[in-house]
């Protein structure tokens, strides 16, 4: 995996080739913390107050802006977060979605909402969640994070913040046509796209204490 300045002494060495890079440019990790904050914002719209986050530790940066994100959302709400309301897992997957709901579950002060790292993970969460005899929403609303094409047909189907996949690949395979015409671009081209909260029946009002 190239670090940025392994990166740069690739260029170096190849002067005359294109080379197209998909990296997370700091710029664009802040749609990871936009979205974390999208995420958060419905749920205290909601009525939410005791909102967690499950997290990816492989993820680094990934993990930690979406969490960055979730943390600033609640901050300026005046909402107090609980330490043991935020907690992680090794891996991104459904088996560590189920693995890491278990913490909140054991909780005896358990969140009304929590926020996972991505899609996969709350597929799993719903799935352990499922088995306890925990009903979503009206027990615990979950959210994920990414709009994968499972996340629409989860039970109930996920509310989740969209990446514009589609669009950073079009614009990608554009810069590809774009070298390949001959288009002069010895500047680098960085252009941040945002993503979009999509709501779905995975969130609701929290039920009364």
């Amino acid at each position: 995996m190239f670090d940025e300045i392994h990166l740069a002494e690739f260029v170096e060495q190849r002067d005359q080739l294109p080379l197209l890079v998909g990296q997370a440019h700091a710029d664009g990790r802040q749609r990871f913390v936009e979205g974390g904050r999208q995420i958060t914002r419905h749920l205290l719209e909601l009525g939410h107050r005791k909102i967690a986050y499950l997290g990816n530790a492989l993820a680094g940066r990934s993990s930690l802006d979406r969490l960055s994100g979730f943390q600033q959302e609640l901050k300026a709400a005046g909402v107090f977060l609980p330490a043991e309301y935020i907690h992680h897992v090794s891996g991104g997957g459904p088996e560590a979605g189920c693995a890491g709901v278990e913490h909140f579950l054991a909780l005896s002060n358990r969140p009304t909402a929590l926020v996972c790292y991505n899609d996969m993970m709350a597929i799993g969460v719903l799935q352990k969640l499922q088995q306890a005899g925990i009903r979503v929403p009206e027990q615990i609303s979950i959210t994920g994070f990414d709009n994968i094409l499972f996340s629409a047909y989860t039970t109930p189907p996920l509310t989740t913040f969209d990446q514009p996949k589609r669009t950073i690949g079009a614009q990608a395979a554009q810069l590809v046509l774009d070298l390949l015409a001959g288009e002069d671009l010895q500047e680098p081209k960085i252009q941040i796209l945002k993503g979009s909260l999509l709501v779905r029946s995975s969130t609701a009002m929290p039920a009364g204490d």
